[in-house]
């Protein structure tokens, strides 16, 4: 998805290295763990995130009852204050831009669509982040396992015009520097 929107060479690279991407692709699902992807260029971060509606929800098909409906607003209010899950680094001055959310609880899918999940669904969101000082971009505190519990490891990658890195994250263990 962000590869489409940034020519960063070491981004490419690292997509075509990744074995996240490669199991996504092939529709690996596994539940408590998501993966998210960081591409920071010269004035933007962009955070690409995918995680099985398990994760976020508790089930992973349309909502059924009132209470699994207010679960998904919750979910999708959650995910569109990212700002409160996703920070950068202080001084960078970072503010987020736009939100992107697409999934089968979300956006109206055809019946072949539902019938392609077998069952299993997913979320996947793009954020996009602003940042006065770029330069002074180093490291995100990802937040999100407070707010969904079902959430136990992100897997996460990053890259910079000048650097790549990996890390797998947890509650106990929420910052990846770069």
């Amino acid at each position: 998805m962000l590869s489409k929107y940034y020519g960063c060479a070491a981004f490419v690279v690292l997509i075509g290295n990744s074995s996240i991407t490669a199991a996504h692709e092939l529709g690996a699902h596994v539940h408590g763990i998501a993966t998210l992807q960081v591409a920071v260029d010269e004035k933007t971060m962009t955070l690409d995130f995918s995680s099985p509606l398990d994760n976020l929800l508790g089930f992973e098909h349309e909502p059924r009852d009132a209470k699994q409906k207010a679960a998904v607003k919750n979910m999708a209010d959650s995910l569109n204050k990212a700002g409160l899950l996703f920070i950068p680094t202080t001084d960078a001055q970072c503010t987020l831009q736009s939100v992107k959310l697409d999934s089968l609880v979300l956006n109206k899918k055809s019946s072949q669509d539902k019938e392609e999940a077998g069952g299993h669904a997913d979320l996947d969101g793009e954020f996009v982040f602003t940042c006065k000082q770029i330069g002074k971009l180093h490291e995100l505190d990802v937040q999100i396992f407070t707010t969904f519990p079902n959430l136990h490891q992100l897997k996460v990658e990053v890259a910079t015009l000048k650097k790549q890195t990996s890390a797998k994250l947890s509650a106990d263990q929420h910052h990846i520097n770069w």
